[in-house]
């Protein structure tokens, strides 16, 4: 495998916005603040988080430009955190997550399933991360990554997120959604990466993410038991495997495109992204824009709302319809 290639993995604007958000407690904040938690106690009472962790989160978010503090008492002095424009752009990686969870983990609670409509009750809202056509999704054939107009060098790792993710709890005291584990912890993500740049071999791994052999076989093996990965033999005597993705696996890259078009807006400078995304059929580079697949038009998450998903005679009924 090409330097460039290793360069490409680790230095993109995926990989950018895992130095921000990519942690799972950091992910877990995020995801209430979307639910409407703003002050510190909302996050105490709907997460099985300790003080000193949530203030130091919520430190980070507010120096990163995701949330904005604000006094809402001034005695005793109170305040509370809001979204930013830079938060509330991170709506696309969030609703991927959650309808990849709802069709494909097996955590999923369908109770709390959801879909979208339109605040105003016009219409349904069909999220997809959309391309040159505004009404279909970016699937993984369309596109090619290459090198950007700035390569640059890949960061140097956060030894913070070195470290396993252990699975955090919810206060409910079941485990965290499997996206948030999966995304939640740094090596597990970057071999996802490198997934995703068709790389299948436990030695191309290795060269490629700077791994030690221990921590590269223990993700490998979590995403094989998650049904992320399948392990499949390509050579006999000795007997070699490769990972390759799964359904369920390739099925999380609109999320890896919502992240990716998250990183190149707030985190690349203009025209300088370190990789590009490049359509198959034009040759012109793409950046994935959250979209309703019905409209074509760009979702605002401030004018779309959820409500309870459609049950399975609901979805009959009005195919039937249709």
């Amino acid at each position: 495998m090409s330097t460039g290639l290793k360069q490409m993995i680790q230095n993109n604007p995926v990989s950018h916005a895992m130095d921000v958000v990519g942690e799972a407690w950091t992910m877990l904040i995020l995801r209430e603040a979307f639910r409407g938690a703003r002050r510190f106690d909302d996050w105490l009472e709907r997460l099985a988080i300790a003080r000193s962790v949530l203030a130091r989160r919520l430190k980070t978010l507010t120096e990163a430009g995701l949330l904005e503090r604000r006094q809402y008492q001034a005695r005793p002095p109170r305040d509370e955190y809001v979204l930013t424009a830079m938060g509330r752009d991170l709506y696309g990686v969030a609703i991927m997550l959650i309808l990849w969870e709802q069709d494909w983990s097996p955590r999923a609670e369908p109770a709390r399933a959801i879909r979208l409509i339109d605040r105003d009750g016009s219409g349904p809202v069909e999220p997809v991360m959309a391309g040159e056509n505004p009404k279909k999704p970016i699937l993984p054939g369309d596109v090619l990554p290459r090198p950007g107009p700035v390569p640059g060098k890949a960061p140097a790792l956060k030894e913070m997120r070195r470290r396993k993710v252990q699975p955090a709890m919810r206060a409910s005291g079941k485990p965290i959604e499997l996206g948030i584990e999966l995304f939640g912890d740094y090596w597990t993500n970057l071999v996802l990466a490198a997934c995703f740049y068709r790389t299948r071999r436990y030695d191309d791994f290795l060269k490629n993410l700077d791994v030690s052999t221990s921590v590269l076989a223990d993700r490998l093996d979590g995403l094989v038991a998650h049904g992320i990965l399948a392990r499949k033999l390509y050579q006999k005597r000795p007997d070699r495997y490769e990972y390759v993705l799964t359904d369920m696996g390739r099925a999380l890259y609109p999320t890896v495109l919502a992240f990716f078009a998250w990183g190149a807006r707030w985190l690349c400078e203009d025209g300088k992204l370190p990789v590009e995304l490049v359509s198959q059929s034009t040759g012109k580079p793409v950046i994935p824009v959250l979209r309703n697949a019905h409209t074509g038009e760009p979702i605002d998450p401030r004018a779309v709302r959820p409500v309870p998903a459609l049950s399975q005679r609901e979805r009959a009924a009005l195919n039937a319809a249709q």
